[in-house]
C-alpha cells in the first residue's frame, strides 16, 4: 500500500505550488459548486477536479475517496428522494399505499444536491495528497492569522480522512476473510453491512486519537515560540494557475448571468 509520505513529496506541477494557491483553488470549486445547479455544470467542475490530480499524479490515490463519496452521495440520494412529493409519479414501492413515492422533481433535486455534495467535498482529496500537513498549518497560522490549535486540529481532522477510509477497507477484508457476507445487488442490504464496521472503526480511531495526544503532549504542543525549517514562497506557476482558476470563475459567472 502507498505511504501517504511518498506522494505527498512527489514531484508534480501540482506539488509545487504554494499551499495557498491549493487553498484557493479548493475553496473556488467549493464556491463554484454552488453556482452550478445543472448535472453538466457539477460534471464539469468534477472533471476538472479529476484532471488536477491527473496533474499532481495523484489519481490512483484518491480514486477510494472519490468512491466513498459517490457511495455517501448515493445514500443520500435514496433517503431524501422520498421526503419530496413535488412532481408527477414515477414509482411507488408500495402501490395502492402511497408509501414510498419517488417523484420527477424529487429524483432531479436529490441527484443534483448529491453530485454538488460530491463536487464540494472532491477537492480535498487532492489538497491533502498533494500538500504537507506542516505545510497547511504553517499557511493557515501565519498568512491567514488562523489560531495554531484550530489550525492544527483542521488540517488533522482531514488528513485522517483517507486513513479512516483504508482502515475501513482492511476491516471489511477482515470480515469477509471470516466469512461473513453483507455485499449484494440489493442497496438496503449495503446500507446494513455498513454497520458491523461502525464498532471496530470507532475503537480504531480512539486509540489513534489516545496516541496522537501522546505524542502532542511529549513534544510539547503549543508550549512556546514555533519556529520553521523551510518556508513557501510564492512563484510564476501560482500566479499561472490562479489566472486559469479566476479565468474559470468568471466563466462560471458569466454563464449564470446569461442564463446560458
Amino acid at each position: 500500500m502507498t505511504g501517504v509520505a511518498e506522494y505527498v513529496h512527489r514531484e508534480s506541477p501540482i506539488h509545487a505550488l504554494h499551499p495557498i494557491t491549493k487553498l484557493i483553488w479548493s475553496l473556488s470549486v467549493v464556491t463554484m459548486s454552488f453556482m452550478f445547479t445543472d448535472l453538466m455544470g457539477q460534471a464539469l467542475l468534477f472533471l476538472s477536479v479529476l484532471l488536477v490530480a491527473g496533474l499532481g499524479r495523484v489519481l490512483r490515490e484518491t480514486l477510494p475517496a472519490f468512491k466513498a463519496l459517490f457511495l455517501m452521495a448515493g445514500l443520500f440520494t435514496v433517503f431524501r428522494v422520498f421526503f419530496i412529493q413535488e412532481g408527477q409519479t414515477l414509482l411507488t414501492l408500495l402501490p395502492g399505499t402511497g408509501l414510498g413515492r419517488i417523484t420527477d422533481v424529487g429524483l432531479r433535486s436529490s441527484i443534483e444536491l448529491s453530485c454538488r455534495m460530491v463536487v464540494m467535498a472532491a477537492s480535498f482529496p487532492v489538497l491533502l495528497a498533494t500538500t504537507a500537513v506542516k505545510d497547511l498549518v504553517v499557511t493557515l497560522v501565519e498568512k491567514l492569522r488562523v489560531p495554531y490549535i484550530y489550525a492544527f486540529m483542521f488540517v488533522t481532522s482531514l488528513r485522517f480522512i483517507p486513513t479512516f477510509l483504508r482502515e475501513m477497507d482492511q476491516i471489511a477484508m477482515a470480515q469477509r476473510s471470516r466469512g461473513y457476507t453483507g455485499e449484494g445487488r440489493n442497496p438496503f442490504r449495503k446500507v446494513v453491512a455498513l454497520a458491523p464496521l461502525a464498532v471496530p472503526l470507532l475503537i480504531s480511531s480512539v486509540r489513534k486519537a489516545q496516541r496522537m495526544a501522546i505524542s502532542m503532549e511529549t513534544r510539547g504542543f503549543a508550549s512556546g515560540t514555533r519556529s520553521q525549517l523551510h518556508r513557501t514562497r510564492f512563484a510564476g506557476r501560482d500566479s499561472s494557475f490562479l489566472l486559469i482558476v479566476g479565468v474559470m470563475f468568471v466563466a462560471v459567472i458569466f454563464i449564470k448571468t446569461k442564463g446560458i
